[in-house]
């Protein structure tokens, strides 16, 4: 093992279930960084240099392991047809969806993740990061779980009534975003991400059976992961929420990561993951990053790594995506606690 790993290099060896020199650290933050290039919430989701330019100002400021160049999570939707109200300084909110029956559905066209939408701001903001950093610095992005984003193309209300009374406009409105997925997925590692996430929280037990994660999520997120890998990318799985009740489910992804809200105990969690993929997690981003103190979010550090580190395939993290306004001494405490006692030789 090399004792100075690139953040990369050290992000691999934890997606194989290694040690690497010290425990990776990937807090998930993107459009709370807007204020270091003063911009607005708005203008970093809809400017790709602004977007690019916070990625990596953070990047730099807080030396974690990865940019995270993302921007809102309609992002995706909206380019399928979603109406959005966007307020200056705020993440937007969905207005009116594009789909009112079947028919509506068959009529969609797959984005083009280079012409539709917000999107080529994305690999726009992809190409400058990875162009700006080091070579061998992680770049993160990513998109939604078919489950997920059919439900915001949809409407989250309007969706979970439709899994029992319209179940196949749910199915094709699902294989129309699983496609659209792999599509960006492609577009995002030509564009120079090495790690793309999907989020499929909607599919996650705290908001439906999990008999619907086994039948509508597991198979769509699977065939994406597979095509991902087979255009280069590392995958990572987030479903937000206590999501224990679908691990042996997660873990039939096949994703190279899964992602751990706060929500969960990472020693349980790492317990039953070790030998299958990598945990990543799970500071809680509210309560500890976003309100705590700097001594807080040391001590949430150390209990992270204590629980999770012991034998590799572990990435520090939030649990969730941290909100604009938080602390940046807070994130800093993490970083650096991170690396004073992160190191495999010590843990």
């Amino acid at each position: 093992m090399s004792t100075d790993q690139s953040s990369l290099e050290r992000i691999r060896a934890a997606v194989d279930l290694e040690e690497p020199d010290r425990v990776p650290v990937v807090p998930l933050v993107t459009y709370a960084l807007s204020n270091l290039v003063g911009s607005s919430v708005s203008d970093y989701c809809h400017d790709p240099r602004k977007l690019s330019d916070a990625v990596i100002a953070g990047y730099r400021k807080f030396h974690y392991d990865a940019a995270i160049v993302y921007a809102d999570v309609y992002l995706f939707a909206e380019a399928a047809g979603l109406r959005l109200e966007f307020p200056p300084d705020s993440v937007p909110k969905p207005l009116q969806s594009p789909i009112t029956n079947l028919e509506d559905v068959e009529r969609l066209q797959l984005p083009d993740p280079r012409k539709d939408g917000r999107l080529p701001i994305l690999l726009e903001a992809i190409e400058r990061t990875s162009r700006e950093l080091p070579e061998r610095v992680a770049v993160y992005s990513g998109g939604q779980g078919p489950f997920s984003l059919a439900a915001e193309i949809r409407g989250l209300d309007t969706f979970l009534k439709d899994l029992y009374l319209n179940r196949p406009l749910v199915e094709k409105l699902i294989r129309f975003s699983t496609e659209y997925m792999i599509e960006l997925g492609r577009a995002e590692v030509e564009a120079g991400a090495h790690i793309i996430h999907l989020g499929d929280s909607f599919a996650g037990p705290s908001i439906v059976s999990p008999h619907f994660f086994r039948e509508l999520a597991l198979p769509y997120d699977r065939r994406i992961f597979e095509k991902w890998k087979g255009f280069g990318a590392l995958t990572s799985l987030h479903v937000c929420g206590d999501s224990s009740l679908i691990w042996p489910l997660v873990a039939e992804t096949k994703a190279d990561i899964f992602e751990v809200d706060y929500l969960v105990d990472i020693a349980r969690a790492k317990d039953f993951f070790k030998d299958k993929l990598c945990v990543m997690g799970n500071i809680d981003p509210a309560g500890v990053i976003h309100r705590g103190t700097q001594e807080d979010n040391e001590r949430a550090c150390r209990c992270c790594i204590e629980k999770g580190a012991s034998d590799g395939g572990y990435i520090l993290s939030s649990g969730c995506l941290i909100m604009p306004g938080f602390p940046p001494q807070n994130l800093d405490a993490i970083v650096s606690t991170a690396r004073q006692i992160g190191a495999y030789c010590g843990v």
